[in-house]
């Protein structure tokens, strides 16, 4: 069943099936940090608009702050930045929400990547893949 957060989003959600690890910093506003600690979190989905992490830090829902990502998605190296927009409480941990800022700063690149990672994470998929190509390029 999909949820509201789900029904409202503009573009899908590419969940990690082993999840990513990725470096996060605290931010102000203006993008200077914070503090100079790095807490390490786990990346559970991602698109070309936000993603969602689990981590045991107890962040505010606000966006006084901006929150930096460093992450290796598809062999390449990226810094992300967003605002935390949800929370929600799994056992002893947190899984938050996250809207990149500025929103389409890097979406070209995102796409290119979400769709590498796609390929890699599904295989089988490679064909299917394929055969739209094809069959777009057809249509031009």
């Amino acid at each position: 069943m999909e949820t509201n957060s789900e029904l409202q989003r503009a573009f899908f959600r590419m969940r990690l099936n082993e999840g990513i690890k990725a470096e996060m910093r605290l931010l102000n506003p203006i993008g200077l940090l914070l503090s100079r600690n790095v807490a390490h979190v786990l990346l559970l989905n991602i698109s070309q608009e936000g993603l969602c992490f689990l981590s045991g830090l107890k962040l505010p829902v606000d966006k006084g702050y901006l929150v930096d990502f460093q992450i290796i998605l598809s062999g390449v190296s990226l810094q992300l930045r967003g605002h935390i927009v949800w929370r929600e409480q799994r056992d002893n941990q947190f899984e938050y929400g996250v809207a990149f800022h500025p929103p389409n700063r890097m979406q070209p690149l995102m796409i290119r990547l979400l769709n590498q990672e796609m390929l890699r994470q599904s295989p089988n998929q490679l064909k299917i893949h394929q055969l739209y190509r094809k069959l777009r390029s057809r249509s031009t």
